[in-house]
């Protein structure tokens, strides 16, 4: 015998919280990144225009040069869908709701999956532009470049899939429209959330080819690993989506089921973000607490010897010196030239010299 249950019980005020509170934190953490690379930096860059994009509004092709801005635009324009969603009854039993009830939420759960395909899609490319500024490996340039085509391809097509998910486009909301027909949204929805997942999986994996590259100690490649493998928080709450739009699938009661999905998917791109914007964020905690980091000097030490670099840049070259000099003497060396070859730098632009952290590391400094 089913268990009985509260017709008029409402997860509506669960889901408004979710909802608001995430995209609010998103955007905090956004503001406090462009601040860094804005004010602090002066060195504002193509994925953090993308970033506030995955936060409200489509844009035109000129402006799409600018992914995490755009990132948290959509971000917004998912809330507000979901908003619209609760407002016409989504969290309640639909055995409570009027026919336009459901037909008001089926439209804005229509416009929730176009905006979240969009801010995942944008998201993902701010993080691939990250990895490329920091890069110098040329195959592993390669891969981020193949796996920006891969997921733009899928991206485009997730969003035209999601349009067309029902003919006529209509009939995804009204079905009492005669002749209309939809895909199988079930197996849409799960091979959609498999290979975002999958997609994740490479966004990972990828800092850690890169990191071998760089020129860091290793406690400082330990600490940026931690920073860059923030994301796997976004990879869980994919996860756990997952399981949500199971629950959905074999709901005859959808608008009391899918507020899982819903708060999810809304964890999901918010977390994407603030972990994106997290990441760069080292320069302006350096700046409100001076010697924060100073326990990671830009020398390693080994027996009584310490070694330091000094590295300019002229073109596209790099030439580096080398100076070693006895522990109890530190800093009282001089540079030499000990590697007269020139090796190439990708993602630099022509300057007269860079710190070696900012070389290592680009903005992802630890």
């Amino acid at each position: 015998m089913a268990e009985p249950y509260d017709l008029h019980a409402n997860k509506g005020p669960h889901v408004l919280r979710i909802i608001i509170a995430f995209p609010i934190l998103a955007g905090i953490c956004l503001a406090l990144r462009l601040y860094t690379r804005f004010k602090l930096i002066s060195n504002a860059a193509l994925e953090d225009r993308f970033i506030v994009v995955a936060l409200v509004r489509p844009s035109s092709v000129m402006e799409m040069k600018r992914p995490l801005i755009r990132s948290q635009i959509f971000s917004i324009a998912t809330s507000i869908c979901m908003g619209y969603q609760v407002k016409n009854g989504m969290g309640r039993h639909v055995q409570t709701l009027t026919q336009q009830d459901g037909i008001n939420s089926l439209k804005f759960l229509y416009a929730s999956i176009l905006t979240y395909n969009i801010s995942l899609l944008t998201i993902k490319l701010s993080i691939l532009l990250q990895y490329l500024r920091i890069c110098v490996n040329r195959r592993v340039r390669l891969a981020c470049h193949l796996t920006m085509a891969f997921i733009i391809a899928y991206g485009i097509m997730t969003f035209f899939s999601g349009v067309f998910t029902c003919t006529p486009v209509s009939y995804f909301w009204d079905k009492s429209i005669q002749g209309g027909r939809c895909v199988n949204e079930p197996a849409l929805w799960f091979a959609n959330a498999g290979i975002n997942i999958f997609q994740d999986v490479l966004l990972l994996t990828l800092p850690f080819f890169i990191l071998k590259d760089l020129i860091l100690g290793t406690r400082q490649k330990l600490c940026l690993s931690l920073v860059l493998s923030l994301g796997a928080f976004a990879a869980i709450a994919s996860i756990i989506r997952l399981h949500a739009l199971y629950n959905v699938s074999i709901s005859d009661d959808i608008t009391w089921d899918n507020p899982g999905t819903a708060t999810w998917s809304s964890i999901e791109i918010n977390v994407a973000i603030i972990c994106t914007s997290i990441s760069v964020l080292r320069p302006l905690v350096s700046h409100l607490f001076p010697g924060i980091f100073s326990s990671f000097q830009n020398t390693k030490s080994s027996g009584g010897m310490t070694s330091a670099s000094k590295t300019k840049i002229k073109s596209d070259k790099v030439l580096t010196f080398t100076a070693k000099v006895e522990e109890e003497s530190r800093g009282s060396g001089n540079f030499e030239r000990v590697d007269d070859s020139e090796r190439e730098v990708w993602g630099l632009r022509e300057v007269r010299e860079v710190e070696r952290d900012r070389m290592s590391g680009g903005d992802l400094e630890v």
